[in-house]
């Protein structure tokens, strides 16, 4: 279990699927969050999906969950890791009610303790939609940097949209509680 000051970061658990099924459920957020169309999918489905999954070291999934209780809150992952050049991308997805309370600064700052500390990672990319201003808001506050933005990139409910790209480098990154 990884600490944060205001979440901690544990292994997915089938325990926790029918609350992170509410995530993918909500087509509005689904769709801002995958890079591949929505499909509906019953939690049946999904516990199937999770039985059948293979270890894999590439891509490492968190359950998110409040430091104070075990109230889950989302998901998160350090995925595309690349052990060659020592980079990989985060990403985060909160439950509906656990947005706007601060979380997702803390979540991304544990996320990099990881993937810098434990993984040994040298960069981290993080990618989100150009109107997603409270991801936005919580790169810059976890200490990511606007790199660039990829212009209509994104398929999102019938139009394209503008892809910011957030970066941050071991050296730039402190400790998940600062």
């Amino acid at each position: 279990m990884l600490r944060g000051d205001r979440v901690l970061l544990r292994a997915v658990t089938k325990d926790d699927l029918a609350e992170l099924h509410r995530l993918y459920q909500d087509v509005d957020t689904a769709i801002l969050a995958q890079a591949t169309p929505w499909v509906p999918e019953t939690l049946q489905q999904a516990i199937t999906r999770y039985e059948e999954r293979e270890p894999d070291p590439d891509n490492v999934p968190f359950t998110v969950q409040s430091a104070s209780g075990d109230e889950v809150l989302g998901n998160a992952v350090v995925w595309g890791i690349d052990t060659f050049n020592r980079h990989a991308h985060l990403g985060l997805s909160l439950l509906p009610e656990a947005r706007g309370h601060g979380y997702a600064p803390d979540a991304l700052r544990v996320l990099c303790d990881y993937a810098f500390r434990i993984r040994g990672l040298h960069r981290l990319g993080l990618e989100t939609l150009a109107t997603n201003a409270p991801m936005i808001a919580a790169a810059e506050k976890a200490g990511f940097r606007r790199e660039g933005i990829l212009r209509a990139h994104a398929w999102v409910a019938g139009s394209f949209v503008d892809e910011v790209l957030f970066g941050l480098l071991a050296e730039e990154f402190s400790h998940p509680g600062s």
